[in-house]
């Protein structure tokens, strides 16, 4: 598997094996990043659920602001442990990728498999750039000017996060403890769903190049072979065909490229959508709440932001799947059809007929992943946290 140690593929070895998700990673290796990562993701759920349920007289806001870093690490706790009881089916994904790679002779075909894999690359690259540094932003806002204040310190408990106090060393040192429990566990859990992210987007733009790549030889099938004459009959028949049968070939390739990707990500993406969802209501409350208090602005701008990113990236990548289906059937219905014999019109009709079944990548068998659904995602965010913030000022 020398291919999963070149430029393509650094970024999803290196931070899937830091959470146990890199399928050729060793069984011990596995297990061992996925304990730390479930124990340190548990230690913040069990410490969040418990501080939110000690509070006497909790502030609504920051119940809700607790429940933002809660539902992110269940999410992330999910999500994660679906994909790492999926390894063999991720194996197989990315075996298929290299047996592509390596059926691949033409360069031009091996040129479009290469253009696409760089564009998911960068894709991995933007959000792993913008993430961490905005989440590492994040937490200096949030934390650093309490070290320096004695009436931090004895507010500790009783704002955001709310902490259980039972877990807490020394109360002197109680927002220390808590700033860095909170920032390893949440950065642990984003470097999670950053693992399976990067799985997807590669895994969806190595289909989009076998689309294209089919896209092209049928495209190119009733040009290379025959005469040229625009009104005249194509002759080398037995090229044209040999040429459709290799796109159909590499159609039925990118299909079951899309079923793998359907069975490893349908259920773990439902999870995010529904959780994603609930997480962009309450920092929209949170954000239009606290308008014109520019440091609080700018604290939820950036964690909503990488949500939105990370939520517009999923349904994209969906997005380019549809698409990619949609350019091989418009391609095969404007072939020439008029130069071609029957018989090779039997295989351009196999195409068509394959094209017909709308192709889509789906979040649980209930919402395509597309920018239709982003799009509902925001509204429905929006819609929820002006409810939210209604309720909050009746109180």
């Amino acid at each position: 598997m020398d291919l999963f140690y070149n430029q393509y593929f650094n970024i999803n070895k290196h931070v899937s094996m830091i959470c146990g998700l890199w399928p050729f990673q060793s069984q011990f290796g596995r297990r061992i990043s996925y304990m730390i990562f479930a124990m340190s993701t548990f230690s913040m759920i069990f410490s969040l659920t418990a501080g939110i349920i000690s509070q006497l007289n909790p502030d609504l806001l920051n119940i809700l602001e607790t429940c933002v870093a809660l539902f992110f690490c269940v999410c992330g706790f999910l999500v994660c442990t679906i994909l790492y009881n999926q390894k063999n089916q991720i194996k197989r994904l990315y075996e298929r990728i290299a047996a592509d790679w390596e059926n691949l002779t033409d360069d031009l075909e091996r040129d479009v498999l290469r253009t696409f894999l760089l564009e998911g690359r960068k894709l991995i690259f933007i959000t792993l750039v913008y993430s961490f540094p905005a989440f590492s932003l994040f937490a200096c806002i949030t934390f650093l000017p309490r070290m320096f204040s004695e009436e931090s310190t004895k507010l500790c408990l009783h704002s955001f996060p709310y902490y259980l106090e039972s877990m807490v060393i020394d109360k002197n040192l109680c927002n220390l403890q808590v700033s860095l429990h909170y920032s390893v566990a949440l950065g642990y859990v984003g470097l999670s769903f950053l693992s399976v992210g990067a799985t997807y987007i590669c895994s969806v733009k190595h289909v989009c190049a076998l689309y294209e790549i089919a896209r092209l030889r049928l495209e190119n099938a009733t040009v290379r072979y025959g005469n040229y004459d625009p009104l005249g009959e194509l002759t080398d028949e037995t090229s044209i065909i040999h040429n459709l049968i290799e796109a159909i070939d590499m159609h039925k390739n990118a299909l079951r490229g899309i079923q793998i990707i359907e069975q490893v990500f349908s259920t773990g993406f439902f999870i995010i959508q529904i959780f994603g969802l609930s997480l962009l209501a309450i920092l929209i409350c949170e954000l239009k709440y606290h308008e014109g208090e520019i440091t609080e602005m700018i604290r939820f701008m950036l964690v909503l932001s990488v949500f939105v990113i990370y939520l517009f990236f999923m349904n994209w990548s969906g997005e380019q799947v549809i698409q990619s289906c949609d350019d091989i059937q418009k391609t095969a219905y404007d072939i020439d059809w008029h130069r071609i014999s029957s018989r090779t019109r039997i295989f351009v009709l196999m195409i068509m007929q394959r094209t017909l079944k709308p192709v889509h990548l789906t979040a649980g068998n209930m919402m395509i992943l597309s920018i239709q659904n982003f799009g509902t995602i925001l509204k429905s965010a929006w819609s929820f946290g002006t409810i939210l913030l209604t309720t909050q000022k009746s109180v």
